[in-house]
């Protein structure tokens, strides 16, 4: 016969039962739970608090939530910390709020990030007794959120930096747009870039910035491995210090009388190649982050690029203003030979030619009629030597036509055009727009050439049956427009090809243009006909002679 339990027993036996019941749920979840009464006191904390704790009841129960989470002596309040229990027994409804706990320890470091949520037990009548606290350790979701952050951060500097340095090939303006963007980066206002002079493999200031004159001067000829900024660049490694003027690599006095703490230079390195150093200082203590140092890393290999790039440039310029200069000598040495051997021409060979054509013309008019077969003879050569005075005169014209030095570039190029193109049989029109003056010599002739060398395209490749010559003089340029009707011809291919000499003759014009400061354009398309305009400023700043 089964034995009943008393229901006296039960009804005793059942809150037991349901207070381990609801203990047993609490103690499942795995974020840390307590009950806190309006006093901030504990009154009841699932097992994650106790583990937390070291399983010591005493430790949790009983004491105020503030002191156990925050280490304080008083409810938390704003500024300092939002208080979600607060916020729960003035409005009755959950709150929720992040904190940093420190584990009753005070300390900083031992610190995590949690989210706090509170809610409001009630009674009957709907009146706040009890707040539930849920904390949950959300530090590693704030980390990893802080590493993406500091991720985009050092990404949209590089992409500042890149867009800083790439915005100029000048090294000046390089390196002080890259110094002010990375004392920007670094809340920083002192700085500057030494960099290397690989002869004498000292390093010296290019530019900076919150920095004395005598510290500059001070540091000026700073030898590899002598110093923080020379052992940077000697070791190809940067180097970071908290506090230089205690250091003792330190070399230079002028350093701790500038009054330096916090110290970082990185070296410029190029292909493993030192061309500078970056420092990075300030006149405070300051301890360098490790994404400060990344970011600093980044941000010199994209420097050091930049450097090299505006030397190369840099570079370039010099040989090209070499070629320009050189180009220059042999245009006004061929100009002053052409003048040279026209002038022997013309006063000489010239001279002589007619002398010996009136002379042969008097000794057949002096023969006697017997002598038909000499007479005939000297008829001859005197032919000839007129055949060759006209030759000597075109010559002459090639070589510098006497009309350009005597009358000037209007009257030289309506001879030439009369001459070439309508001896092709092209018609031509000349036209001269503004006030026709007299220009140096140096630009007439340039024009002249120009438009020589395209009357000579005209009459060799165009095919051309007309064409036009604009000569507009203005008060600050000349500008000149030639346009023909001809066959036309593919730009690129004439520029690329040598062949038949075009492509040399188009780099001349545009070669002679450009080394009086002017600017040639040539258009043209096959079947199209051909346009080319030139303008030549008159403030160009070379000389007379050419």
């Amino acid at each position: 016969m089964r034995k009943e339990t008393p229901k006296t027993d039960t009804k005793k036996r059942r809150p037991q039962q349901t207070a381990v019941y609801w203990q047993s749920i609490i103690n499942s979840i795995d974020d840390q739970l307590t009950v806190v009464d309006r006093d901030f006191r504990i009154v009841q904390a699932n097992a994650a608090v106790m583990q937390r704790e070291g399983a010591d009841k005493s430790k949790v129960i009983g004491r105020h939530c503030y002191e156990l989470s925050h280490a304080r002596i008083k409810p938390c309040a704003p500024p300092d910390c939002d208080c979600p229990v607060n916020e729960v027994w003035k409005t009755g409804k959950p709150a929720k709020a992040v904190h940093t706990h420190y584990h009753g320890t005070g300390d900083e470091k031992g610190g995590t990030y949690v989210e706090v949520k509170a809610f409001p037990l009630k009674n009957s009548n709907g009146d706040v007794t009890q707040v539930v606290l849920i904390v949950r350790d959300i530090t590693e979701e704030k980390m990893m959120e802080w590493r993406i952050l500091e991720a985009n951060r050092n990404l949209l500097a590089l992409n500042a930096i890149a867009n800083t340095v790439s915005a100029s090939l000048d090294l000046d303006t390089i390196l002080n747009s890259a110094l002010d963007k990375v004392l920007e980066l670094m809340k920083g206002n002192t700085g500057g870039i030494l960099l290397l002079d690989p002869e004498t493999e000292t390093l010296s200031y290019r530019v900076y910035r919150g920095l004395s004159e005598e510290f500059v001067r001070g540091i000026a000829g700073l030898k590899l491995g002598e110093g923080i900024a020379g052992l940077a660049a000697q070791q190809k490694q940067p180097i970071y210090v908290d506090n230089i003027s205690q250091d003792p690599r330190l070399t230079r006095y002028v350093v701790v009388v500038e009054g330096l703490k916090a110290f970082a230079s990185v070296p410029l390195l190029s292909k493993n190649k030192v061309l500078g150093v970056m420092n990075i200082t300030s006149h405070g203590l300051h301890r360098f982050a490790p994404e400060d140092v990344q970011l600093l890393g980044s941000i010199s290999n994209q420097i050091a690029v930049a450097i090299e790039n505006a030397g190369l440039y840099e570079e370039l310029q010099r040989k090209e203003e070499m070629r320009r200069e050189l180009l220059h000598l042999v245009i006004t040495t061929q100009e002053e030979e052409r003048r040279r051997i026209a002038r022997g021409l013309h006063d000489e060979t010239s001279q002589a030619l007619t002398s010996l054509a009136v002379n042969l013309e008097a000794v057949v008019d002096a023969l006697p009629l017997a002598t038909g077969e000499l007479k005939a003879r000297l008829k001859k050569i005197q032919s000839i030597a007129l055949m060759t005075l006209e030759e000597i005169h075109r010559v002459i014209w090639e070589l510098r036509p006497t009309l350009l030095d005597d009358l000037g570039l209007v009257a030289a190029v309506q001879s030439h055009v009369e001459t070439h193109l309508g001896a092709a049989g092209v018609k031509v029109h000349l036209e001269t727009t503004g006030d026709e003056k007299r220009l140096p010599n140096k630009v007439e002739t340039a024009i002249f050439r120009i438009i020589q060398e395209a009357t000579t395209n005209i009459i060799r490749h165009s095919n051309a049956e007309s064409a036009c010559i604009n000569l507009e003089f203005g008060d600050t340029s000349v500008r000149v427009h030639i346009e023909d009707d001809g066959r036309g011809f593919d730009l690129d291919e004439a520029m690329s090809a040598t062949k038949n000499g075009r492509g040399l003759g188009l780099l001349s014009m545009k070669e002679r243009a450009e080394l009086l400061g002017g600017l040639l354009k040539i258009k043209s398309h096959p079947g199209q006909g051909t346009q080319i305009s030139l303008e030549i400023p008159l403030n160009w700043g070379g000389g007379s002679n050419v």
